[in-house]
């Protein structure tokens, strides 16, 4: 869970200064930057920085933040 909390902010930084849809749009774009990235050296880098279910638990945390409001 600290990973997740870690990827988060570093998002929520890169997107700093947006408005909130504006902002979750930004961190999703960002999220799946980095899915890919985790994708593509997966055969290289053993074992990966980030693993699928920290991704999937962030995709979830920011599907809820856009339909909370």
């Amino acid at each position: 869970m600290s990973k997740v909390r870690k990827i988060i902010k570093v998002l929520a930084k890169k997107a700093s200064g947006l408005g909130r849809k504006a902002k979750l749009a930004e961190m999703k774009k960002g999220l799946m930057a980095l899915d890919l990235v985790r994708m593509q050296s997966a055969g290289i880098i053993f074992p990966p920085l980030v693993s699928k279910e920290d991704i999937d638990a962030v995709d979830v945390l920011l599907d809820r933040a856009s339909v909370r409001r």
